[in-house]
């Protein structure tokens, strides 16, 4: 599945974080929050998503940083492709 960015994705989608975009302040912020490439996380709603046991909402212009890719064969429906949400 293709890469997207995380503001990107439908609520109930998990995608495993690939990288970041945007300056060095913006990525060590996010990865202070947990949010490290190859961790899982869920979205919860648009630009708030789970990480580790706790739930953490983004600013759009944020979440647009983070690159992402949908997990494959989830059990929950909803999810989109990358071509859905217009990639």
């Amino acid at each position: 599945m293709a890469c997207c960015t995380l503001d990107k994705l439908p609520a109930g989608c998990r995608a495993t974080i690939k990288g970041f975009c945007g300056c060095r302040k913006s990525r060590g912020r996010l990865c202070a929050m947990g949010l490290t490439p190859g961790t899982v996380v869920e979205v919860c709603a648009p630009c708030s998503v789970r990480v580790r046991e706790s739930c953490l909402a983004l600013g759009r212009e944020m979440a647009g940083l983070v690159t992402c890719e949908p997990l494959e064969n989830e059990p929950r429906s909803g999810c989109a492709s990358a071509d859905a949400v217009g990639l």
